[in-house]
């Protein structure tokens, strides 16, 4: 009777290991960016909107598992962009490079009460506004001109530590600074994260 009790236990264990394995899969950033030339960059035609004084213009493809994308990045006003296109060529979303202190006191008190409450230490690497594609025509220049005073997510990169491990995370936070979602960043992804 032991010896069938031990069983399921073991049992039980392993499909628990299993589906938390499963969802750390899930919910890994395994990204692959390699820069290529304009010829290749097959979302050229919907760059039309960029103004003529951007500054570093660079293309990319990335690969995240079964997903594939563009991205453009470069320098306008000062400031790093990012536009993100899906496989078909629809722009998903543009981002901003920003530091802490463009971030609203009330939205940053939120972010930093979440890593609080999870995470025994945090070290934030990088910082973001992330604009999701509204469908509007000038979608593009209107983030452009409008940057620090548009409606945006913040997407954060942070070294974390648990009281069992460390991770590099990305995680979004809403306008609010509500957290939305997380994925840890592999070794690969990491480094092309930094820009």
């Amino acid at each position: 009777m032991k010896l069938i009790a031990l069983d399921t236990m073991r049992f039980k264990l392993l499909v628990l290991v299993f589906c938390i394995n499963y969802y750390c899969f899930c919910q890994t950033k395994n990204e692959k960016e390699t820069r290529i030339k304009a010829e290749a960059f097959t979302c050229i035609n919907k760059l039309k909107w960029l103004p003529n004084n951007i500054k570093r213009l660079r293309f990319y493809k990335e690969t995240d598992g079964d997903k594939h994308s563009f991205e453009a990045k470069f320098k306008y006003s000062k400031n790093f962009y990012s536009l993100e296109f899906n496989d078909d060529c629809v722009l998903e979303d543009i981002e901003v490079l920003v530091k802490q202190k463009a971030i609203a006191p009330q939205v940053w008190t939120e972010i930093m009460a979440y890593f609080k409450q999870n995470y025994q230490k945090t070290h934030v690497i990088k910082i973001q506004r992330q604009f999701v594609n509204n469908n509007t025509t000038h979608f593009i220049n209107e983030v452009l001109q409008n940057a620090k005073t548009l409606v945006c997510n913040y997407e954060i990169i942070a070294e974390v530590k648990t009281k069992t491990a460390q991770y590099i995370y990305e995680l979004t936070f809403n306008p609010k600074g509500m957290f939305i979602s997380s994925r840890v960043l592999t070794p690969n992804s990491y480094e092309f994260a930094l820009y």
